[in-house]
């Protein structure tokens, strides 16, 4: 069976898929992506959050999924914990989607393909080779075996192959997956619709209802159309015993209290039907030559509606570290480790979101459905985190008041790198490769490895550089804008002094 070799291998269409092999091609690589046909009957609804629109920008797909007609929302309303109403817009009258899956995958996967990636529809994938474990990172090769119903078996190699296959786990099921314990959640979906309205402050919200022991979740696809949602643990259900899934989705929502007074005179346009939302995530999420992304690396709680978002974050980031190896393999290992680095940050950070939205409801409901997950779910630190630094906080520092009022009452500066100061080569992401760029790295701020560079857009390496040969702040100011991207003063300012105040640079005035 011959084989033909492209670049890159994509196993999956969803928006991961699609989104990667848009970039990479768009990037000038070769690009094969396989995926399944899609049971339409069984796609979901999914709320995209307005955030999602830098992403769109960034594929180069904002213009056709807005032509997509898909529904803007304006917010969600829930009921966590109690039955009290809260309501909650998007930040400045921003607006979100309303996306049935199987269309805005199609939008992207028909991009994909204008972009030059080559998509293999109905292709079912057998097997996936990779390359020895014990090779460098980097495009070390894979072999992917897959059929189609009317022409056989086929074989394509590939300097990367990325899993994209979402649960499935084509490749990240075999050794790579960690299921979390206690987290147990079987999703029971079905469209409903109301033509008179849904008695809602607005139609376009995404709706969230706790309960007992489960929650539903409701999604407006058009302003009669509803994907609504009982998460339950299939444990504790009928369904264990062999029950019917209609009676024990009309089981669970009769718990709501919401729910069915936003269903009193809808109409059930389907019959339920059911789909693992079990959380899980993997050990690593990269080897040489093979990335896990979106979903086939981690799987969220819905409760974010960041999974699409999160997908296609995911894509972003798989497709520059793929991008970064197969230009320059000399950064491929760096890129890597960027890459497992920041697919844990995603994990972790909504994990521990999730896990103060379990506690809460498990506060109100003491049942083991909420006391298991918000214990299962214990919040946690991503190891050597990228930095995200508290403005405000700084703000209200002593010792940054401290050293600004120095810097105003000074007739003149004398500043000098610290003593504990080090300047050294950390990764750094750009629009579209891993590079190396030099950092300040200190003692005890930022909190992590990894140093930083940028303050409020001030290049924190370039002013530590300049600093020491200027004795007047206004000699400095104009030195820096003439070397760096022009910032106001105030963010110039203020920059200066947290250098001074956490020991980046010294003030010996005599």
């Amino acid at each position: 069976m011959a084989a033909h070799t492209v670049d890159v291998v994509i196993i999956g269409g969803g928006p991961a898929g699609a989104a990667a092999a848009r970039l990479l091609a768009t990037w000038g690589h070769s690009v094969q992506l396989l995926t399944k046909t899609v049971d339409r009957s069984r796609s979901l609804g999914e709320s995209l959050p307005p955030s999602c629109r830098k992403l769109f920008d960034l594929l180069g797909a904002t213009d056709a999924i807005d032509a997509a007609g898909f529904l803007a929302s304006s917010g969600n309303t829930v009921w966590w914990g109690d039955q009290t109403t809260r309501t909650a817009s998007f930040a400045d009258g921003s607006t979100g989607l309303q996306v049935v899956r199987c269309e805005f995958d199609a939008v992207l996967l028909r991009l994909a393909a204008e972009a030059g990636a080559r998509v293999v529809t109905d292709a079912h994938v057998h097997d996936a080779r990779l390359a020895p474990a014990d090779v460098p990172p980097g495009p070390a090769g894979a072999t992917v075996t897959y059929a189609i119903a009317d022409t056989g078996t086929h074989v394509v190699e590939g300097r990367f192959v990325l899993d994209c296959s979402g649960r499935a786990g084509v490749i990240a099921r075999h050794g790579y997956r960690v299921h979390d314990v206690g987290c147990a959640t079987l999703a029971l979906t079905a469209v409903w619709t109301r033509h008179d309205g849904w008695d809602l402050d607005d139609d376009t919200h995404t709706l969230v209802e706790t309960y007992d022991d489960g929650w539903a979740w409701s999604v407006p696809v058009t302003v009669s159309r509803r994907y609504v949602t009982m998460m339950v643990d299939p444990r504790v259900t009928d369904l264990e015993r062999g029950g019917a899934l209609s009676a024990c989705y009309e089981a669970e929502l009769a718990k709501t209290v919401a729910f069915r007074r936003v269903l009193d005179r809808a109409t059930r346009e389907t019959t339920p039907w059911g789909c693992d939302a079990s959380l899980y995530h993997a050990r690593t999420a990269g080897g040489p030559g093979m990335l896990l992304v979106g979903d086939a690396a981690s799987c969220i709680n819905p409760l974010s509606s960041y999974g699409v978002k999160k997908a296609l974050a995911s894509a972003w980031l798989a497709a520059v570290v793929v991008h970064t190896s197969l230009t320059n393999a000399s950064l491929a290992a760096v890129a890597l480790d960027l890459f497992n680095q920041r697919e844990r940050e995603m994990h972790t950070a909504l994990s521990n979101q999730a896990a103060r939205f379990f506690a809460e409801a498990a506060a109100q409901h003491l049942h083991p459905f909420w006391t298991g997950r918000a214990t299962s779910a214990e919040l946690s630190d991503a190891p050597d985190a990228t930095p995200t630094v508290d403005i405000d906080a700084l703000r209200r520092d002593p010792a940054v008041l401290a050293a600004l009022d120095t810097l105003r009452r000074g007739a003149a500066i004398r500043l000098r790198r610290g003593d504990h100061l080090r300047i050294a080569a950390r990764p750094a992401l750009t629009t579209r490769e891993v590079v190396l760029e030099n950092r300040l790295i200190l003692p005890s701020w930022p909190d992590t490895k990894q140093g930083i560079r940028y303050l409020r857009n001030v290049d924190l390496v370039r002013l530590v550089e300049l600093a020491p040969d200027h004795r007047q702040v206004p000699d400095l100011f104009e030195a820096y804008t003439r070397r760096c991207a022009a910032v106001s003063l105030p963010d110039f300012l203020g920059a200066l002094s947290v250098l001074l105040a956490k020991g980046a640079l010294r003030h010996d005035p005599t």
